[in-house]
């Protein structure tokens, strides 16, 4: 019998792995708990928490092996089948793709999906005390995630573990205390498993922490007087870093959301960015109205797009990841030493209640505060898109020094209102 006898489309299957493509970016987002596969031994796996993580299954030197390919909510589908691929190819030349990816892998990896490895490998086998083994997680996902659980394991600094610690350093010190050792214990992991190369960053905090009977001392805040003379310096560049702090400063936003920005979350216009839940400390989707320095500050950033990257900011090094957090606070601190990222939200929030008498829901909403209950947060966040939009572009004439060319009430309301009304001709 020769090879023509049998049927065509035996004749035409292929060895080797599967690699047709079965998820989309949709289905990616929103999956349920399990592992979902997508071709080629690519995996998207989905915690019963809700964390999504990238896996591939390949075979290295005989033996089938597992390999992270980071968390899906910073690489996307296009990126892990890309490291999938080319993984796959060093495993079929002979090489280890596990040593290569450890330390990529930091890169990706986020602090919330160390965290919930390390409790399952922690209390895997203990049956007694329940409580404690519940309490553990839950400190973190309390104090720790809403700041760190969304950033990778490898660019987080005690800046940054400041932030979770001090404001509960001496409110809750027992509370505190507890949640400062489980963060270390998570880095040392993350440390032993080598997702970091510069050590565990909780390492001696302890020691450096102020006695736990003095009070917090809050985020250093610039007198907002100053702020157009730091603008004024800060538009003469347009590295990604000033563009960042600028746009940070113009939305009044936490820098984690700005960094971590994407172009397809604005609309065709430029005009409002919707920022997925993830990406919020109150974890619900929030549509920010762009103002117009905001605007211009993102139509530069287009301009200087890197290898078109989706990260509106990304990093220089490398397009496919967003800047790191000490970026702008580096650039911020050369020009206003001792002022911190997050402190310039209390002086757009001092400007509002002293310059403009905003009222005070409309200015906490900009801020992504919550206010009264929630079917009252539900309401306000659609009626007071108008208002916050022209809260942000007063905001914005503020800081870039145009408040003297619009010195009486009537005129500067006149423009506020052109630029809002022009703003939104822009979609048509």
């Amino acid at each position: 019998m020769n090879g023509s006898s049998f049927p065509e489309s035996k004749r035409r299957v292929k060895s080797g792995p599967h690699v047709e493509k079965k998820l989309n970016a949709a289905f990616v987002r929103k999956a349920g708990p399990g592992r979902h596969a997508d071709g080629g031994g690519l995996y998207l796996k989905v915690d019963l928490s809700g964390a999504r993580r990238w896996m591939l299954r390949t075979v290295v030197r005989g033996r089938r092996r597992d390999i992270g390919l980071g968390s899906a909510n910073l690489v996307t589908l296009a990126e892990a089948r890309e490291k999938a691929l080319d993984l796959r190819r060093i495993a079929r030349s002979g090489g280890n793709p596990k040593v290569r990816t450890r330390e990529d892998e930091g890169k990706v990896i986020t602090f919330k999906e160390i965290a919930c490895l390390v409790h399952e490998r922690k209390f895997k086998d203990r049956k007694n005390n329940g409580k404690h083994i519940a309490q553990w997680i839950r400190t973190l996902e309390t104090y720790a995630f809403p700041i760190l659980g969304d950033l990778a394991v490898s660019e987080i600094n005690q800046d940054d573990i400041e932030a979770v610690i001090d404001p509960i350093w001496t409110t809750k010190a027992p509370t505190a205390s507890r949640v400062l050792q489980r963060i270390s214990v998570v880095f040392d992991f993350a440390c032993g498993r080598g997702y970091r190369t510069t050590g565990n960053p909780a390492a001696g905090m302890l020691g450096t922490m102020r006695p736990q009977g003095q009070k917090a001392k809050h985020f250093s805040a610039m007198d907002y007087h100053d702020l157009p003379e730091l603008m004024k310096r800060l538009s003469r560049q347009n590295v990604v870093g000033a563009l960042a702090l600028r746009f940070t400063i113009l939305t009044a936003l936490r820098s984690g959301s700005v960094r971590h920005a994407r172009w397809d979350q604005f609309d065709a216009g430029l005009t409002e960015w919707t920022i997925p839940a993830e990406m919020m400390k109150t974890r619900s989707e929030f549509i920010v109205p762009i103002s117009m320095h905001a605007r211009e500050v993102l139509l530069t950033a287009q301009i200087h797009r890197t290898n078109g990257s989706p990260l509106v900011f990304s990093s220089p090094s490398n397009p496919k990841k967003p800047i790191s957090d000490n970026t702008m606070r580096k650039l911020l601190q050369t020009y206003v030493p001792g002022v911190t990222v997050h402190g310039m939200r209390a002086a757009f929030r001092t400007w509002a209640r002293e310059d403009t008498a905003a009222p005070d829901d409309v200015a906490e909403m900009v801020l992504s505060h919550a206010v009264g209950s929630k079917t009252v947060q539900a309401y306000n966040r659609a009626k007071l898109l108008h208002e916050r939009h022209k809260l942000l572009e007063q905001w914005g004439m503020w800081a870039m020094g145009e408040f003297e060319l619009y010195a009486d009430p009537e005129t500067r309301a006149a423009e506020v209102g052109r630029r809002t009304i022009q703003m939104f001709a822009s979609l048509d």
